[in-house]
């Protein structure tokens, strides 16, 4: 089975995102600010909401980069015939797993700024 161009892009990401978990994991954002770290606006309402919201970012990207590998994995089992269809369902999939582990760690986020009360 030939090894396209499309594996090496869903390989490259779940690479890409195994990294960022790393360094994310050893170098947290300490203070708040635009640049660097999980920003959204629940998170930077407060260093306490701050510091919660960077020990969610490594486990976050750990799993996205666990869901990449997945898609790469499957994307290789893929007969070249239906590779639009193909393509095009597995691109569904990572935006629904990238949506969905943002709406958990923002309930979990919700939830923790919600006993800071």
């Amino acid at each position: 089975m030939i090894i396209d161009i499309s594996f090496y892009l869903f390989f490259g990401l779940a690479a890409f995102l195994l990294l960022a978990a790393i360094i994310s994991y050893f170098f947290p954002a300490k203070k708040v600010n635009k640049l660097y770290g999980y920003r959204t606006d629940r998170s930077m309402r407060n260093s306490a909401n701050w510091k919660y919201a960077q020990s969610l970012l490594p486990p976050l990207f750990l799993r996205l980069a666990i869901y990449q590998l997945a898609i790469a994995v499957l994307w290789y089992f893929v007969p070249r015939q239906t590779e639009l269809i193909a393509m095009a369902v597995l691109l569904i999939y990572l935006l629904f797993t990238i949506s969905l582990e943002i709406y958990w760690s923002e309930k979990k986020l919700r939830r923790f700024s919600r006993k800071q009360k």
